[in-house]
């Protein structure tokens, strides 16, 4: 079920919070290590290795495990400001933790908690995950929005863009690959739709 301190994000960014990643993938129940380890943001659906190669203009994460909690590379996470999210190396990669984190006992009286969760932290961090700074903006003022960036990429093409809102510009982008994948026969989940091929026409016979 989806948190409700989620269900104003992006649907993308709820996608990500919610699913349940390293499971078997439906698409390939007979593959080998057919886990869902990798998240497609346009899509908003988790994909196994055997769904890619995905659409190229698709923006595809993968999904690592620190811990036995589900986590992403910093690096890799460009439509959101991982700011003030307490990091931690795995593999020589900056990673965070994507969920809530309950192992450890929280308390609003610890020197640094979490701004979510209360969960204690080191001093120069506000949040535990990336649900906790969702969850926490999403219940402040001025909500979500300065969190959400638009891809690098994008604002590159679009030269630097000036006063257009992150968060539109983000999903408008999002549209135009969705759109451009649709067209292209491609979609998530490793159902590539096979393109017709054009036949040349038969020779004609010469006549007798």
């Amino acid at each position: 079920m989806q948190s409700p301190a989620v269900r104003g994000a992006p649907q993308w960014l709820r996608g990500l919070l919610s699913e349940e990643f390293f499971d078997s993938c439906g698409a390939h129940p007979g593959e080998r290590k057919n886990d869902k380890n990798h998240f497609c943001v346009d899509c908003a659906a988790a994909l196994c290795r055997h769904c890619l190669p995905h659409d190229a203009s698709h923006g595809v994460l993968q999904i690592w495990k620190y811990a036995s909690c589900f986590v992403v590379r910093v690096d890799d996470l460009k439509l959101f400001d991982c700011n003030g999210i307490q990091s931690h190396t795995l593999s020589d990669h900056e990673v965070v933790f994507l969920n809530e984190r309950t192992a450890r006992k929280r308390s609003a009286s610890v020197e640094n908690p979490c701004a979510a969760c209360a969960r204690p932290l080191p001093s120069g961090h506000d949040y535990c995950s990336l649900f906790c700074k969702v969850k926490h903006l999403e219940e402040s003022d001025q909500g979500l929005r300065r969190a959400l960036r638009v891809n690098r990429r994008s604002a590159a093409a679009a030269g630097g863009g000036g006063g257009e809102d992150p968060a539109v510009a983000e999903a408008s982008q999002s549209g135009k690959r969705r759109a451009s994948s649709s067209e292209s026969g491609r979609s998530c989940g490793g159902t590539l739709r096979k393109r017709s091929r054009k036949q040349p026409a038969p020779a004609r016979s010469p006549s007798c």
